[in-house]
C-alpha cells in the first residue's frame, strides 16, 4: 500500500498486488471507499465473500475486519477520512 495523497478531509492510498497474492485481515478506523482499477480479488467479511473486479467500487464500514485474497493482478484505489489509520489483526486473530 502506498499513501498517494493527504489533504484536511481525505487520504488516498493505492493498493497494487499480484495475483495469488492476500492481504491480511485489518480494519479501518472509518468507512473506507475501494475503487478497483484492474484486477480481481475476493473481499472477504462478516462471514461472506464478494468479488471484485475492475470498475467497480465497494464501501467496507469502519471497524469491520476484512482481507483481499488477489485472483488477478489488483490495483485499486482506496479513499478514507483523513487521520484514519489501517490496523492489521494479530497473528493470533487471524485465523
Amino acid at each position: 500500500m502506498e499513501q498517494l495523497q493527504t489533504n484536511q478531509n481525505f487520504q488516498v492510498v493505492k493498493i497494487d498486488l499480484k495475483a495469488d497474492a492476500s492481504m491480511q485481515r485489518h480494519i479501518a478506523t472509518c468507512d473506507a471507499c475501494l475503487l478497483v482499477e484492474e484486477g480481481s480479488a475476493l473481499l472477504i467479511y462478516a462471514g461472506e465473500t464478494y468479488e471484485l473486479n475492475k470498475g467497480e467500487t465497494y464501501v467496507i464500514p469502519a471497524n469491520e475486519q476484512h482481507m483481499l485474497r488477489v485472483i488477478n493482478d489488483f490495483k485499486a484505489w482506496i479513499v478514507l477520512a483523513n487521520g484514519a489509520q489501517i490496523r492489521y489483526a494479530e497473528p493470533e486473530e487471524v485465523n
